[in-house]
């Protein structure tokens, strides 16, 4: 969009076939992640929920996912 920024995000889908359950606590998980405004902590973009699949937007993680860094790192 004019005047807006360019980045890069992770997409985390809901895949198909899934619960109710499973939707309710994916989507909890974007509403906490909503919570969060702090430098160290993944921050929220967005979340797609008008279409399948469903979708959680987060900024991108340029060292790839947390567990595998501290595995390796172990």
């Amino acid at each position: 969009l004019p005047g807006k920024r360019e980045m890069f995000v992770a997409i985390k889908t809901l895949k198909s076939g899934y619960t109710e359950k499973q939707r309710r606590d994916f989507l909890s998980e974007a509403s906490i992640m909503g919570q969060f405004d702090h430098p160290n902590v993944i921050h929220l973009e967005g979340v797609v929920t008008k279409s399948s699949p469903v979708m959680i937007i987060t900024e991108f993680m340029e060292n790839g996912s947390l567990d595998t860094f501290l595995r390796v790192r172990n």
